[in-house]
């Protein structure tokens, strides 16, 4: 029994000090910046542990908020304030800040709508550490959130001229940004030659 023990407590110290090893060594020096795309074995495991956390964790409730032409319109505003800048206006996941997000910004259009709505609810409400996803619950009503769930889902089937809508509005949208974007450089280098 006492060789076992031994084997045991020796292969514990072996396993911290290999773990210490790794993190004070190895983990500094990995680069875990958001331009540098994680390694198929990285992705793989985030996506199933927030898949299956998602899924644990969503409450079995259907969005109680009948899509009204006027319930539409205001999951609209709301997505728009509050979804847009990231995700895009028609759900393309092309945010307007012109960063690099990793994990990628998903396609709200794709496989996102395979959620459920209880799931979307409670992505929204809590998002997602690590992922730049903020949790909306604290700031936001329970019937804002669902708003913006039909929204969400009407995304993926947007008429042609609601698509055009968005079209010009995008366009609008990278005009002010590009112009900000230009004031700002030019007050950089106005500062900079005083």
């Amino acid at each position: 029994m006492r060789p076992f023990l031994l084997g045991v407590l020796s292969a514990l110290l072996v396993a911290v000090l290999v773990g210490a090893i790794a993190w004070l060594i190895v983990s500094p020096r990995v680069d875990w910046g958001a331009t540098r795309r994680p390694g198929p074995i990285e992705n793989a495991l985030a996506q199933r542990v927030i898949a299956r956390w998602i899924a644990h964790s969503a409450p079995a409730v259907a969005d109680p908020i009948l899509p009204t032409p006027e319930n539409l319109e205001s999951g609209r505003e709301e997505y728009k304030e509050h979804c847009a800048p990231c995700h895009g206006l028609d759900g393309s996941g092309h945010d307007q800040f012109e960063a690099d997000f990793l994990p990628r910004i998903p396609r709200l259009t794709g496989k996102v709508q395979e959620l459920s709505d209880a799931e979307l609810y409670f992505v929204i409400s809590n998002g997602i550490r690590n992922t730049a996803m903020p949790g909306f619950q604290a700031h936001h009503s329970p019937d804002e959130i669902w708003k913006t769930i039909l929204w969400l889902r009407h995304l993926a089937h947007l008429t042609p001229e609601e698509r055009m809508k968005i079209m010009r509005e995008t366009s609008d949208q990278e005009r002010g940004h590009e112009e900000t974007m230009t004031r700002g450089r030019a007050n950089a280098h106005l500062g900079t030659a005083e």
